[in-house]
């Protein structure tokens, strides 16, 4: 079945069975993708299938606000991820990483300690340290992101898509002036995460970030 634009908008036009069918080809052809990406800010398959989930009864739903023009890939993904946003919301509160003093909280301060473990000096073959500086950036983001899924999620989606302050602002619901500011918080929460990684790329930001 075709999952273009064109084809995506004509059933959204007709509706009832249609419709259905055009999504169960989406959920089979995009679906895992999806569900992927959920996953990593959710730490949890069976909450990623439930936002998938969600997405796709919202793009039944919000069909006739689709546009030939657009890519229904893309229009079903930033339905996703507001959901999935949503989802990260709803979760208990952050714990914050600074005193009001603005030095790290005890708890903060030992999880960079805890992510420093191992990471002693790189091997000589280059091969080596590069799967090392991998490994300490996977666990610091891992830690980063149990801590702080929203601000991970969204940190992730701009450094690893490129999304800019106007694709964020509309995924946040804010303008581009707070999501930039948003943006400037993420990375700084994630900044005393990566204490250790920055400790082997660079050992001046791995100080300025401990403090």
């Amino acid at each position: 079945m075709d999952l273009g634009a064109q084809a995506f908008a004509r059933a959204c036009r007709e509706g009832g069975a249609l419709i259905e069918r055009w999504l169960r080809v989406f959920d089979r052809t995009h679906g895992a993708a999806l569900y992927r990406e959920a996953a990593a800010a959710l730490r949890d398959w069976h909450a990623a299938e439930d936002v998938v989930q969600d997405a796709l009864v919202k793009a039944w739903q919000r069909c006739a606000t689709f546009r030939s023009e657009a890519e229904p890939l893309a229009w079903v993904r930033q339905i996703m991820r507001h959901t999935l946003l949503d989802a990260l919301r709803a979760r208990a509160p952050e714990q914050p990483l600074h005193d009001e003093a603005g030095k790290l909280t005890p708890d903060a301060r030992a999880a960079v300690q805890r992510l420093s473990l191992g990471a002693g000096p790189a091997g000589p073959e280059a091969r080596l340290r590069e799967h090392q500086v991998e490994a300490v950036f996977r666990r610091c983001f891992d830690a980063f992101a149990a801590a702080h899924p929203a601000h991970a999620t969204v940190l992730r989606w701009v450094v690893e898509e490129g999304l800019d302050n106007a694709a964020v602002a509309a995924l946040l619901d804010r303008t581009p002036g707070a999501a930039r500011e948003f943006i400037s918080q993420c990375r700084k929460k994630a900044r005393p995460f990566f204490a250790a990684w920055y400790a082997l790329v660079s050992p001046a930001d791995a100080t300025e970030a401990s403090r």
